[in-house]
This record gives structure tokens, C-alpha cells and sequence, in this order.
């Protein structure tokens, strides 16, 4: 990153009217910013504030930049310029669909699978983990049907000390299993024999699952979405 876009990455957050303009998100963990000027389009995150949990989430952020460094030759994921000032991390800007909003024509679709898969493999292999895959929000569908994965605030890598190391083992198979319920739309009995080596579930995903389907008994969700979809039939 050269020392004038530095600059006006700065004149950017410093003008408050500017930068609450460009928001993007805001949450718990800190907020996102769009940065615009000509052809060139960032994303600026911020860690949020805080006397106790400030440190925390600047900690996250660094993560966070420390796993793109990793990826930094992986395909499917935004660049990253580093961090500025050691407070923001400076992002690519991705132009894409949100997966949630389109999983429904993008079903059955094994070559977007795939290339998804792919770049799972690929970020796996230089020792990063995911860890949020569940969430659809965190993969854009481009032009093409092509797949990036964003937004690695949750990721884990393999290169810290023990405790780093067997967690990344263990995200690593929350993100393979994630894979597995995108691409099957949680139907695992149509699971193909080539596909069963990247399904593990973990102690903690069963435990959760099981919750899930109480849950779902106890509300009447599933009688609820079944009235629904009979009322929007035609006729």
C-alpha cells in the first residue's frame, strides 16, 4: 500500500460525515466502510471500541489480516492490503450476490460446488480456517457463478502454538461439514459416496442439531412453513 493511498485512506476516516456515509455494517465486533476513489474500491474494517472488549476485537482484526497475508495467493478470497495504521484492516471490494439470496437457482448446481470447494481446499492447504461457513452472507456469487468467500473475522490458522493448532483442525471440519450442508441443502442421506470423506460432524454440530429439531417441534416451525407454502400455492 503506497504512502498516498495511505494518505487518503486517512482523509477518508477522518471525515466523519464521509465515513458514516460509506457505512457498510456495524455489529458487535466493528464496523465496515466502503471506500471509493476512481477505479479503486475498498473495503475499510474497524475493530470496535470499548474500555474491556476493545483490545479483544483489535486482536480479532489482526487475526483476521494475519490469515489474508496467508491467503494472499489464494484464489476466490478479497486481496488485502494489510493494515493501516495497525487499526484498520484494508480490503478488496467484492461486487457480488449474497449466497442466502441465490442458494435457490444456484441448487443442484455441482460446478459452483466445486469451484466452492475448491477454494475451501486451497485457503485450507496454506493453513487458514474459516469457521463460519454456515452463514450464507459470507459467500458472493459474481458474474459467471463464481464463488468468493469473504469476511474471515472468525478465522482460525495453523501456524500459533498448540491450542492454535488443534483448533484449526477442528474449524477445519466445521467448514468441510458447512460445505456439505450448502451443497445438499442439508438433505445427508443424498450425500454421494466421493463427498462422505468432507462430511465429519463434530460432537458440538450433533449436539446443536438435535437442538435444532426440538426447537423446531416445540414452535411448530416445520407445520408453520408447510401452511405457508400451501397458502402461496396457486389455485
Amino acid at each position: 500500500m503506497d504512502e498516498s493511498l495511505q494518505q487518503s485512506l486517512r482523509h477518508f476516516l477522518n471525515d466523519e460525515q464521509r465515513r458514516k456515509s460509506a457505512l457498510l455494517s456495524s455489529g458487535y465486533q466493528g464496523s465496515a466502510y466502503l471506500y471509493e476513489s476512481g477505479d479503486t474500491k475498498l473495503v475499510i474494517k474497524q475493530a470496535a471500541g470499548g474500555l474491556f472488549t476493545g483490545w479483544f476485537h483489535r486482536r480479532i482484526l489482526r487475526r483476521e489480516a494475519h490469515a489474508y497475508q496467508l491467503m494472499r495467493d489464494v484464489a476466490g478470497v478479497p486481496h488485502s492490503s494489510g493494515m493501516l495504521d495497525n487499526t484498520f484492516l484494508i480490503l478488496e471490494y467484492i461486487d457480488g450476490r449474497s449466497l442466502q439470496v441465490a442458494r435457490h437457482e444456484l441448487r443442484g448446481n455441482t460446478e459452483f460446488y466445486a469451484r466452492l470447494k475448491k477454494i475451501i481446499s486451497d485457503f485450507h492447504a496454506v493453513g487458514v480456517a474459516h469457521g463460519d461457513l454456515k452463514r450464507k452472507d459470507n459467500m458472493l456469487v459474481m458474474a459467471g457463478d463464481l464463488p468468493v468467500i469473504i469476511d474471515f473475522g472468525t478465522a482460525v490458522t495453523r501456524n500459533g502454538n498448540l491450542f492454535d493448532r488443534l483448533m484449526f483442525r477442528l474449524v477445519r471440519r466445521f467448514d468441510n461439514n458447512a460445505w456439505i450442508k450448502l451443497k445438499y441443502n442439508r438433505d445427508y442421506a443424498a450425500i454421494t459416496q466421493e463427498d462422505r470423506q468432507w462430511y465429519r460432524p463434530t460432537i458440538v454440530e450433533e449436539t446443536v442439531r438435535v437442538i435444532q429439531r426440538v426447537w423446531r417441534v416445540v414452535t411448530f416451525r416445520q407445520a408453520r412453513k408447510r401452511r405457508q407454502r400451501s397458502r402461496q400455492k396457486p389455485g
